[in-house]
């Protein structure tokens, strides 16, 4: 009896873990929509957009939004994958350096805030 509670707790602990874990990004579901939610918190920092915005990857490497404008990004798609915008903010370079979130049964996230769950969530 003790063997089958001491089974039980751990398959829960590891249900736990793949449920929270953030996946790698395959190339399929990188690109696309990603739609700004949460924007009406505080703002916190100037490089995230505060109003509704969409932001569209493209396969092509290059991004287009009606914030940040046009750009290119680059993908780290390892243990964490991570995202840098490039683009231009009063006729200088700028880039925006973040992460993806891809967690079980969720869309994938670009994350500008993770305190304020301030993301843009994948629409399509």
């Amino acid at each position: 009896m003790m063997k089958l509670g001491l089974k039980i707790f751990a398959f829960g602990i590891l249900v736990i873990i793949i449920s929270t874990m953030d996946f790698p990004l395959r190339e399929k579901t990188l690109y696309g929509k990603y739609v700004n939610t949460n924007y009406e918190n505080p703002i916190c920092c100037v490089e995230a957009p505060h109003e509704p915005d969409t932001l569209i990857l493209f396969c092509d490497g290059h991004f287009e939004s009606k914030f940040y404008g046009k750009g290119y990004f680059d993908v780290s798609n390892r243990f964490t994958s991570r995202i840098i915008l490039h683009y231009t903010s009063d006729d200088k370079a700028a880039s925006l350096n973040t992460y993806f979130s891809n967690k079980l049964f969720e869309k994938p996230k670009i994350i500008l805030n993770a305190d304020m769950n301030h993301v843009y969530t994948k629409i399509d």
